[in-house]
Parts: C-alpha cells; structure tokens; sequence
C-alpha cells in the first residue's frame, strides 16, 4: 500500500506545506538516523539512507541550502516547484530556501547529499544565489553530467565527506573551502549549460521561458495572453513558437500542467474536490470538473477513486499520469 500524504488546510483550503528550519529537523522527518553535529553543515552518501529513508516525502521546504549527486537513479523521481525531474543519473541538482521539493526514491540510489545553510557562507563576498545562479527559483536547477564530469564531482564530495567526519583543528572552516570549490566546479558546468542554451533558435529559447513562467504562475495566469504580456511578445506569435518547437498548443500546456496539479492535490491529499478547485483558481467546483473531464476522461471523484483503489492493490506507481 503507498504512503498516504496528509496536508495541513487552511484558509480556503489551501496547502501548508512541511518547513525545515534544521538540517536534523529535516532528518527525522524524512527517516534518515543520520545527524551533523555542525547546525549549519551536512554533507552524506545517498547510500547510508537506506533502508531507513522513507520511499516518498510529500512537498516540503527547507531554510537551507541542498545539493545532490546522484550517480544512478534511473528510477527515482524529484518534483522541484510541482516540475518533475526523472532519469537522474549522473546529475546534479540544486535547490535553495525558496524551492519547493517532494521525491519518490528509487531502490538502489549512489551519490552525495549537501546541505548547508547561508550562515555557513558568510565569508563569501557576494550573495550565493548571485554567484551560483542554479539555486535560483527562476533557473535551472539541473545539470546533467557527462561520466569525467561526474568523477571530478564525485571527487569534490568524497573530499568534503571525509572532512566531516574528521573531528580536527579548523574542521569547519576547511569544509567552507572545499565547499566553496564544490561549488565553482558546479558553476563552471552551469555556465557551459547555459552556453549552449544559448546557440539553441530563438523559439525554442521562448519557448522554455514560457514552460518556466507556467510553472511559477500557473495558479494565477490562466490564459496565453497573460504570459504574452508578461514575456512582452505577442499571444500569436508566443503561441505559433511553442508549437513550432513542441508541436502542441500554448493552451495545451498551460492545461497540462494545471492537470499534473491537480492530480497531485488528488493522488496524494485529502483534500476535497472542492477545495482543489478553489486552491488552483477555480470559482465553482463545476467549472474544474468540466476540465478535469475534458482533459482527463473522468471526473475528479472518479479519477481519485480508481487511483486509491490501484495503490490498495499495491499498483502504485511514482508517475502522475
């Protein structure tokens, strides 16, 4: 039988998520026995979780920052921002105070977990998330990684972890320096990223924007034209370079990812239906309904109900689809 999630209402029916304030705060709620005595510092393979991690943590947001190596993953599944990311083998991902994480582990993850809070980068003359873009909210915050450049990352951790688990004169502030150098190296790829990303046709550039933006206004911009504006071009022509380069609608994807939300909310809370309408926007329950059917074949209750019915019968699968 999969985990059930249970969510905190309030106000409407909206959902109030898990916040981690400390980083062994963050530990026992996933499950991990695991625990740093630095407050503002951990880093631990991906490896010493099992078999005590939980296989599924609902949406949760931490006041520090996280970096991840994974080295095999092919089944593990990380929702960043309600975005899902899949296949992460041999990536990196990042996240920061802002972001909005929930994952489905897989059965025999590697790699590396960092967490550290901004107190930990005091000394660095420049705001992190300026100097290391990824963490941004508005960035990307996957690289993938060929195998020389998962090395040279697996190197900068295993560094990092033996540190750690050294208890020695000026332990903290060599954890700093390999950390920060962890963290240039991360920096050097992200730029090689967005190099590229550069020389790929202006649609296509547009058109990942657009697939941003979705994800951060969904709930409150509805139509092409609102994006249209905010991305100062025009609905026609943002609408003719989506599907140029994805060969679906704008409509179209605005839609799916409303739907992907809904069938979170649906899956994994015990939220009304009504309530989910009124959490994405909906001003009558009806209204969704009629879009959960168009979309989806079914009604909202129905959908749910088949859905509960599978994970019963131990059908349960990570994906949303």
């Amino acid at each position: 039988m999969r985990p059930r999630f249970t969510f905190v209402v309030h106000h409407k029916g909206t959902v109030q998520l898990q916040i981690f304030d400390d980083i062994n705060a963050s530990h026992a709620a996933t499950g991990y026995p695991g625990r740093t005595d630095l407050p503002d510092f951990h880093i631990f393979t991906v490896e010493s979780t099992y078999p005590h991690t939980r296989a599924v943590m609902p949406p949760y947001t931490m006041r520090f920052y996280q970096v991840v190596l994974l080295e095999n993953s092919a089944d593990a599944h990380l929702h960043s921002n309600t975005e899902e990311l899949s296949d992460l083998s041999n990536s990196l991902t990042f996240a920061s105070p802002e972001h909005v994480l929930s994952w489905v582990r897989g059965a025999a993850q590697r790699g590396y977990i960092i967490y550290f809070k901004p107190e930990f980068m005091v000394q660095h003359p420049v705001a992190i998330q300026d100097d290391f873009q990824f963490f941004r909210l508005t960035e990307i915050n996957l690289l993938r990684l060929t195998g020389e450049d998962c090395a040279i990352m697996h190197d900068h951790c295993a560094r990092l972890l033996a540190t750690f688990e050294r208890r020695q004169a000026y332990r903290a502030q060599m954890l700093y320096a390999y950390l920060l150098a962890l963290l240039f190296e991360c920096k050097r790829l992200y730029d090689i990223q967005q190099q590229q990303a550069r020389h790929t046709p202006a649609r296509q550039t547009l058109t990942a924007r657009f697939q941003q933006f979705i994800n951060q206004h969904f709930l409150t911009h509805k139509s092409v034209q609102d994006y249209a504006a905010i991305m100062h071009v025009s609905a026609d022509y943002l609408g003719q370079s989506v599907k140029a380069a994805t060969g679906k609608t704008a409509h179209s994807l605005i839609a799916e990812r409303m739907l992907l939300e809904a069938k979170k909310l649906l899956q994994y809370s015990d939220l009304s239906v009504a309530e989910i309408a009124d959490h994405l926007g909906y001003g009558e329950a009806t209204h969704f309904g009629r879009f959960f059917r168009q979309h989806q074949g079914l009604s909202p209750h129905v959908w749910r109900s088949q859905r509960r019915e599978n994970s019963e019968m131990g059908q349960f699968s990570p994906e949303t689809g």
